[in-house]
């Protein structure tokens, strides 16, 4: 029996090896599949208008600053407005003590009564004498001297007419009122301070800032490069501070004297704030609008860069070759080609795959629109 299950076995491991090898992998290749030709790209060149802008920063000015001290000299004795308050053109700001003031315009009041009275003392003396000449009655030297005393009395009554409106109007000064429409932005002293009109020295002269407004300007600065693209009333947008939405503007003053140190020159923005929401000294950035010009745009990918030189792959008849271009970056996309290129030539849309392809027969070119 044991040899018998020997024997057995030995059958079915002969019958397994022989199956192993009768199921084994198949020896036949498949045919090799032929790989298609390469497909590129091309555009055709063109020119186009570009709108080039120039992007400048800055920052906020008042259209106008005033540190407005007393027109005459005393104690401040009311200032009526404070800092944040917004006075219309005519109002009070500040008084100066009246006291002496007024004490000038009562005496420059009663010296031009006085000299009224004179002048018709005068007056009625040399009617007087006219007529004791015409009586033979005063010899023409005393009427000559008569006429002279009526000429020094109206002299004086002029004189003192002028003294009288000096006063009246030094009173008048002692009420200082707001030169225009604004913002209060400083106040540098209190009431019962001794002010002098004598000597201008910024705010140490001075009771309050004015600053206007309603109308602020954007100072701000260009490179010098790019100064000759500026010009009067050209469009600008502006976005003062964080804001989205940008203002309407347009360059209103270009100064002509350059930074030697910064290399910048400034321009001016003009910006409309009926509702003060834009405030001085806060940062702006804007954006002027060039005149729209003719150029030949091309996608930065259509570059080829190549020892520093800037090439193109042009179309010819029997396929792509390399052609080197002088360009200028317009944005981070966009190049202008501005020598190297004529109108409707055809280049590749991915040059260095077009260099590599080879003549036409081994490719497909296909045309695109940018």
């Amino acid at each position: 029996m044991r040899l018998s299950i020997l024997i057995l076995l030995a059958v079915v491991i002969t019958g397994c090896d022989a199956s192993s090898q009768s199921s084994g992998p198949s020896t036949t290749a498949d045919p090799a599949l032929e790989s298609s030709p390469p497909i590129i790209e091309v555009i055709t060149v063109n020119k186009t208008l570009h709108q080039e802008t120039i992007s400048a920063t800055g920052t906020v000015a008042a259209k106008q600053t005033s540190q407005i001290g007393p027109m005459v000299e005393g104690i401040i004795k009311a200032i009526y407005v404070r800092v944040g308050d917004r006075p219309r053109k005519g109002d009070p700001l500040f008084q100066v003590r009246t006291v002496e003031y007024q004490q000038a315009v009562d005496q420059a009041r009663a010296a031009h009564s006085v000299a009224t009275a004179d002048l018709e003392l005068k007056v009625k003396r040399l009617n007087r004498a006219r007529q004791l000449v015409a009586d033979n009655l005063l010899s023409d030297e005393d009427l000559d001297l008569t006429i002279a005393a009526m000429k020094i009395a109206q002299a004086q009554l002029q004189g003192a007419r002028s003294a009288l409106d000096a006063a009246q109007q030094r009173l008048k000064d002692t009420l200082v009122l707001a030169p225009f429409n604004g913002t209060i932005t400083g106040r540098f002293v209190d009431e019962g301070v001794y002010m002098s009109n004598r000597f201008s020295m910024g705010d140490q002269s001075s009771v309050v800032e004015l600053s206007e407004a309603e109308i602020v300007a954007g100072i701000m600065r260009a490179p010098e490069a790019v100064l000759h693209k500026l010009k009067l009333g050209q469009r600008a947008l502006v976005y003062p501070g964080d804001r989205v939405e940008p203002i309407e503007s347009e360059v209103l003053i270009i100064n002509d004297r350059v930074d030697y140190q910064t290399r910048t020159a400034e321009f001016r923005l003009p910006i409309r704030n009926e509702d003060y929401a834009i405030k001085p000294g806060q940062f702006i950035r804007a954006e002027v609008m060039i005149e729209p010009a003719e150029v030949v745009k091309l996608p930065k990918t259509a570059i080829l860069e190549i020892n520093g030189t800037s090439q193109v792959a042009l179309l010819g008849p029997s396929g792509f070759t390399p052609q080197a271009v002088s360009i200028r970056r317009l944005n981070d996309k966009e190049v202008e080609v501005t020598h190297g290129l004529t109108p409707n030539q055809q280049i590749a849309v991915n040059p260095k795959s077009a260099l590599e392809a080879g003549s036409l027969t081994n490719l497909v070119v296909s045309h695109v629109d940018r």
